[in-house]
């Protein structure tokens, strides 16, 4: 799961065609419907270039006239993405996204890079689990994102 920090975005919509939730990453379906990526996908970053076409705002159950939004990144826009604790993460290093624990977070595999820490991505813990810490990204500039504009 993917949370706005900061940064520039654009915004658009369209209509749901399948459950997900915000902050989930979003593709297109054949009808050019949206529709949460296969969370069967061992590695996000497998998935060819240009597949990813945003963030949701809201979950595909808070659709007004049958529309949802969600976010389109440009090159600074900034996310808060979990990661697991204790991971060993550099700024500006370009990781992998997985989906694990019912959510898409950043991992420490960088076979296929789709997110890069933030040059200010420190981490921080999340109040009252200890299990669970968080880094500020970006989407990485080699990852052609659906819409991404540098």
């Amino acid at each position: 799961m993917l949370w706005y920090a900061h940064g520039s975005y654009r915004e658009s919509t369209s209509i749901p065609s399948s459950a997900f939730s915000k902050g989930d990453l979003l593709m297109y379906t054949s009808a050019s419907s949206l529709s949460r990526i296969p969370t069967s996908t061992a590695s996000v970053g497998a998935l060819p270039k240009g597949t990813v076409i945003g963030i949701a705002k809201a979950s595909s159950l808070e659709s007004i006239n049958n529309q949802v939004p969600y976010i389109l990144a440009q090159a600074n826009t900034v996310f808060w993405s979990d990661i697991t604790t204790a991971s060993q993460m550099t700024a500006g290093e370009g990781l992998d996204v997985e989906y694990t624990g019912a959510t898409f977070r950043v991992t420490t595999s960088a076979i296929s890079p789709m997110l890069r820490i933030d040059p200010n991505g420190a981490t921080q813990d999340v109040i009252g689990q200890s299990s669970t810490s968080r880094a500020k990204v970006r989407f990485d500039p080699t990852w052609t994102l659906f819409g991404y504009s540098n």
